[in-house]
């Protein structure tokens, strides 16, 4: 059987190359309504479960190919609708709330800071030495984190922090352009003993979207 699969909404502008092949190889498609484009390709489905890192990847470089150009509001990873009807219709329901958020993020992007506990408890260390190593440690990556949250003050126009795996992930609203100065802001906040830390970014700006993407079946 077939499936809907939406990769990503965004502002029509004449200077986007719509890319030919998505996930699978499959043909990439437009869905128009007004201003507003989402790109989705009908995929046979269920996807196979040794392909999927490979379809990710795919998935992505359809959203980049367009984020490269203008900002995009991306659907979640492989979320696929019943149908293009269904599709559709999510597209015509949610078009004003889509169209307001590409147009409030069209000059900025998402950095990331990922801040989490590092090392296994040792081999003489008992289990409730452990967890009491842990709890310190955690309670340390929540002072980072808002030492971070701090430190960017000056340079993102909005900050979110959000529980992770074993610590803090912090969300930065930041200027299409800017990424240096982010990073350059997170390297300037003393480092944590027992606390790691990983930047990534620019992404779509996926965590300030006031509509959640999400498919269907």
């Amino acid at each position: 059987m077939t499936r809907s699969l939406a990769y990503c909404a965004y502002r029509d502008a004449p200077e986007i190359a719509v890319p030919q092949a998505g996930v699978d190889g499959a043909p990439v498609r437009v869905i128009a309504e007004g201003r507003l484009r989402v790109l989705w390709s009908e995929v046979e489905w269920p996807f196979s479960p040794e392909k999927m890192q490979q379809h990710a990847v795919e998935f992505h470089a359809v959203i980049t190919s367009v984020f490269a150009v203008v900002a995009v509001a991306p659907f979640r990873l492989l979320s696929v609708f019943e149908n293009e009807t269904a599709l559709v219709e999510f597209v015509k329901a949610h078009a004003g709330e889509l169209i307001a958020d590409v147009e409030r993020l069209k000059d900025f992007v998402q950095m990331e800071c990922v801040l989490y506990v590092m090392g296994e408890r040792g081999q003489a260390e008992s289990g409730s030495a452990y967890l009491r190593r842990k709890a310190d440690a955690l309670q340390r990556v929540e002072d980072a984190a808002r030492s971070v949250c701090e430190q960017l003050e000056e340079v993102a126009a909005e900050v979110r922090v959000r529980d992770g795996k074993n610590g803090r992930r912090v969300y930065a609203l930041v200027a299409r352009g800017s990424e240096a100065h982010f990073r350059e802001a997170v390297r300037g906040v003393p480092q944590v003993d027992g606390v790691s830390r990983r930047v990534s970014g620019p992404w779509p700006a996926a965590e300030f979207l006031s509509e959640e993407l999400s498919g269907g079946k």
